[in-house]
């Protein structure tokens, strides 16, 4: 057994919650627990099912897949993981990268210094991006950079805020604005919409492992569950303290006040303005690990398509830059480009994690087919309809929009599910029935 396994395990551990827990990752669970009230640990647990569990999940449906995504998607096509990362390329680039550095900007930067002039803004966005891109060069290392380096100093920032939370309670949990805290807590997790990320990223955490030495598929499988583990314990720890902090400042903020507000405003009621420098350290970090660890990612990708003929500091460095200008002119702009985008390959991801990490139970090709193709043609629509609401196209499809909302759990966001369903059943009749005729033609 190799001698350095849990050191490297931890190291992966702390890796994978640091890129996990973006800026949005700090803003929702005070969300959930100001809502949920003192109903909060039905919410703490609801939130950990789709907001913790479903993410991690994604990476295992990976490994347990093959080593890397493309053995994943295989059952779908040939092409669909290059598709799904075209996709995540440009949501990197125009949308949550981009944001991650306005975020550490406005809500990190300017919460210790709130009166710098304007061009500070762009000099700290130089500043993180330049340091992003120093971690993200350094293909071989970035895992470790971040989860021995980064991750420390998030870590402890946010374990101050929630030791406070039980140390120097604000209150106790009260009140409530929700009927059902769990549906409630789990379905306001769910849009959090970091499985694909769990997908994206399995690819350069199980990179990691083989650069150090892991060269067994077993031994992959083992380090890569083993982190996971790590990062749930440590994600569930600091979540379930931020959903606590917002049940007990029932007395105090309005639930329906802006989350970031809400955040501020419990850490300054809990610790005072020394709260608040805390809480500035621990955005700045959220948001760098996760740009680093996806800057990474999206080099990878670019890599495998020019064939290692474009060196990889230089795909990091072009990447970066272009994250950089993106973030320096106007964030609001280009979310309303990433949202149609993030909007088609949500339902695909959830539905691709379900198939791989319940391999076992899936009959065929076809039914991996069936599911993902029907997912993916529905959740077009709702990014067409995202991009119409956001100003991109004035295209009306009234008589669409009528039979799509007579989908069961439409109203939900979820006009997907059932369908997928059907497909899933459907593709794998099809293709058994294609298969067996095949057979039957050969003897």
């Amino acid at each position: 057994m190799k001698q350095g396994r849990t050191k490297d395990t931890l190291v992966l551990g702390f890796a994978m919650f640091a890129i996990f827990f973006g800026a949005g990752n700090l803003i929702f669970p005070p969300s959930i627990g100001i809502n949920t009230g003192a109903d909060v640990i039905p919410g703490i647990l609801g939130m950990t099912l789709t907001g913790i569990l479903f993410p991690m999940l994604a990476m295992y449906a990976v490994v347990n897949m093959g080593s890397d995504f493309v053995d994943l998607s295989r059952h779908i096509n040939s092409w669909w993981h290059q598709m799904f990362r075209i996709i995540g390329l440009l949501i990197v680039l125009f949308g949550t990268i981009p944001r991650c550095g306005a975020v550490a900007c406005e809500t990190g930067m300017r919460g210790i210094f709130p009166d710098v002039p304007d061009w500070v803004n762009v000099a700290f966005l130089l500043v993180f991006f330049a340091l992003a891109y120093f971690f993200a060069s350094n293909r071989s290392k970035v895992i470790d950079m971040i989860g021995a380096y980064a991750t420390p100093i998030l870590l402890v920032a946010l374990l101050i805020i929630v030791v406070l939370v039980f140390v120097m309670p604000i209150g106790a949990p009260t009140g409530g604005t929700v009927d059902n805290a769990f549906t409630y807590a789990t379905l306001t997790a769910y849009n959090t919409g970091d499985i694909p990320t769990g997908l994206i990223c399995a690819g350069i955490f199980l990179g990691s492992i083989k650069a150090k030495g892991y060269t067994e598929y077993k031994d992959q499988k083992s380090i890569l569950v083993r982190a996971i583990g790590v990062a749930f314990i440590i994600l569930v720890v600091v979540y379930g303290g931020l959903c606590w902090l917002g049940a007990c400042g029932t007395p105090y903020f309005a639930p329906d006040m802006d989350s970031t507000a809400l955040l501020n405003g419990l850490v300054q009621k809990l610790a005072g303005y020394g709260g608040i420098v805390v809480l500035a350290v621990a955005v700045v970090f959220a948001c760098f690990t996760t740009a680093a660890g996806m800057i990474a990612t999206a080099s990878d990708w670019v890599l495998e398509w020019t064939r290692g003929k474009i060196p990889y500091r230089i795909i990091a460095l072009v990447i970066t830059a272009v994250i950089f200008l993106t973030a320096a002119t106007g964030v609001s702009n280009v979310l309303a480009f990433s949202g149609p985008l993030f909007t088609l390959i949500f339902p695909m991801s959830v539905v691709m994690t379900v198939l791989g990490v319940c391999k076992r139970f899936v009959p065929n090709d076809g039914a991996w087919k069936g599911a993902v193709y029907v997912a993916t043609i529905i959740s077009a629509y709702d990014a067409f309809v995202v991009a119409r609401a956001n100003g991109l196209h004035s295209i009306a499809t009234d008589g669409l929009d009528r039979l799509m909302s007579y989908i069961p759990l439409s109203d939900l966001g979820f006009d997907w599910l059932i369908p997928t369903v059907i497909g899933f059943v459907v593709g794998a009749a099809i293709y058994a029935a294609v298969k067996g005729k095949s057979a039957a033609e050969k003897s």
